[in-house]
C-alpha cells in the first residue's frame, strides 16, 4: 500500500476521500483503486461513516489489512456523529462474534448441500422420461426448486467469510449457473445502501414494474396494468441473471468463471431438453424473485439519503413467517431477512434462533421489527403493484437509476443527490 506507482493517478476530482471506520477518518484518496472490490465502494462512502460495511463484508484478513490505510489530517465537517443505536449495535455484534455465532455447523451445511444435490438428481432423473409430458413438466418443477436452494447456497457462500466459504465459491458458476463476482458487486450494494433510490439495484425494477409513480419521462403505458402481469417479469429473473453473469465474466475476463459457467450448461444440457430446461429457470425465476423482493418492496424508500445502517434495514427489511417446512426449505433462510443484512456473514441456519436478540434490540432501540406470514406478505406487495398503478406520474420524480444510463458510481451518486462525482473522470 506504500507502492507510488499503485496509486499514481487514482485521486479523485477533489483530491480528498475521506471514509470514517470505527471513529477514525481515512484519506483514501489515492488508495481507491486498490481496492479489491472496485473504486466505486470507496467513493460510496465520501464523507460518510463506512463501520457497518466494512465489518459485514470483510474478512479478518481484510479488516487486519485495514490498519495499514492512510489516516486522515482532518475530518470532514458537517458529518453526523455515531448514533447510540449504532453503538449498541456494534457491541452487540462483537458479542456475537465472540460466542461464536459466526462460526459453522457442519451437520447443517452438509443437509443444505445434499438437500439440493437429492433434488437437482431427481428432476434429472424425471427429464429421461421424454416421450412424457407430465414427466417433463415434474422435471422442471423440480430442476425450479433445486435451481432456488442452489441460488441460496451460492449466496451463503459468496457473502461467507473463511476457508470453507472461499473453497465453496465456485459452486455459484459451477453448480448455480451465475457468477459469483457479478453476484458479489450486485448484492453487496444492495446490502449496503438497501432501498436507497438510484442506488440499490434491487429496487430499480421499471420499467417492467414501478415501486413508485415516476417521471412521465420514466413513465410506461403498462405501468397501469402490473398488478395484473407482474409475475410475468418476475418470471425473467433467472433468465436475466445468468445472461448478466456470463456478460460480466466475459467481459471482465474471468475466464475460470466462463469456464464454470461452460461446464454448467453442458452438463445439465446433456441430460435435460432445452424446453424443460428453460421451463426450470422461468419457474425458479418467478420463485426466487417473489422470495427475495417481498420482504424489502413494501417497506420504506429512501428517495434523499437514507438513515444510518442500522436504523436503514429495520425501516426497509421485513421477515416472513413460513407456513410448512417445506416452505422453510424453499426460502433459504431469505424470510430472515432481518437477521441476514444485520449480520449477511452469519450461516444461515443460526438466524431463527437469533430473532429474540433482533426483537430486544429493536425494543432497546426504539426501532420496529417487522415480521409478515409469507402469504399476507405477497399480498401486501402485490397491493404496492396496484396502488402504484393508479397513480399518476409526477414530474422530477426520482429515476431509479442514474440520468445518464452510465453505471459509473459518479452517475449513482449525483442521480441519489449525495454530492458530487468522486470518479476519475
Amino acid at each position: 500500500m506504500n507502492d507510488e506507482e499503485l496509486w499514481k493517478g487514482t485521486e479523485t476530482v477533489e483530491k480528498e476521500l475521506l471514509v470514517r471506520i470505527d471513529d477514525e477518518w481515512f484519506d483514501l484518496s489515492r488508495w481507491r483503486k486498490a481496492h479489491p472490490a472496485g473504486t466505486h465502494w470507496i467513493d460510496l462512502y465520501k464523507n460518510q461513516d463506512a463501520t457497518e460495511v466494512m465489518y459485514g463484508f470483510h474478512s479478518d484478513k481484510g479488516m487486519e489489512m485495514m490498519k495499514r490505510l492512510p489516516r486522515a489530517k482532518r475530518a470532514p465537517e458537517g458529518v453526523p456523529e455515531v448514533s447510540q443505536a449504532t453503538r449498541n449495535f456494534r457491541k452487540w455484534r462483537e458479542e456475537l462474534v465472540n460466542d461464536g455465532w459466526f462460526e459453522r455447523e457442519w451437520d447443517k451445511e452438509l443437509f443444505n448441500v445434499g438437500s439440493w444435490a437429492a433434488t437437482i438428481t431427481l428432476g434429472i432423473m424425471l427429464a429421461q422420461f421424454t416421450s412424457s409430458l407430465p414427466l417433463q413438466f415434474a422435471a422442471a418443477v423440480t430442476l425450479a426448486i433445486a435451481n432456488t436452494i442452489g441460488g441460496w447456497l451460492s449466496h451463503d457462500y459468496t457473502h461467507g467469510r473463511g476457508k470453507f466459504a472461499e473453497f465453496m465459491r465456485p459452486f455459484g458458476y459451477f453448480c448455480g449457473g451465475m457468477s459469483t463476482t457479478w453476484w458479489s458487486d450486485k448484492h453487496n450494494t444492495h446490502h449496503a445502501r438497501t432501498n436507497e433510490v438510484g442506488i440499490d439495484e434491487d429496487i430499480a425494477t421499471d420499467p417492467a414494474l414501478f415501486l413508485w409513480a415516476p417521471d412521465p419521462k420514466n413513465d410506461s403505458p403498462a405501468r397501469k396494468y402490473q398488478g395484473i402481469f407482474w409475475p410475468i417479469p418476475m418470471s425473467f429473473l433467472f433468465v436475466l441473471w445468468r445472461f448478466d453473469s456470463f456478460s460480466v465474466a466475459i467481459r471482465r475476463k474471468l475466464w475460470k468463471e466462463v469456464f464454470g459457467l461452460t461446464c454448467h450448461y453442458a452438463f445439465m444440457l446433456s441430460f435435460v431438453s432445452p424446453a424443460t430446461f428453460l421451463g426450470a429457470l422461468f419457474i425458479s425465476g418467478f420463485m426466487t424473485a417473489v422470495i427475495t423482493t417481498v420482504t424489502h418492496q413494501g417497506e420504506e424508500l429512501f428517495f434523499d439519503g437514507a438513515p444510518d445502517f442500522v436504523e436503514a434495514q429495520y425501516r426497509s427489511t421485513r421477515d416472513a413467517v413460513c407456513n410448512n417446512p417445506f416452505s422453510e426449505w424453499l426460502w433459504g433462510g431469505m424470510q430472515y431477512q432481518l437477521e441476514h443484512h444485520l449480520f449477511p456473514t452469519m450461516p444461515r441456519y443460526k438466524y431463527p434462533a437469533l430473532i429474540p436478540q433482533v426483537q430486544q434490540f429493536a425494543d432497546d432501540n426504539n426501532l420496529d421489527f417487522r415480521v409478515t406470514g409469507e402469504w399476507e406478505l405477497l399480498k401486501m406487495n402485490i397491493d404496492v403493484y396496484k396502488d402504484v398503478a393508479t397513480r399518476p406520474a409526477v414530474p422530477g420524480a426520482k429515476a431509479s437509476r442514474p440520468e445518464t444510463g452510465k453505471a459509473d458510481i459518479g452517475s449513482i451518486l449525483a442521480n441519489a443527490g449525495i454530492g458530487g462525482s468522486t470518479a476519475d473522470n
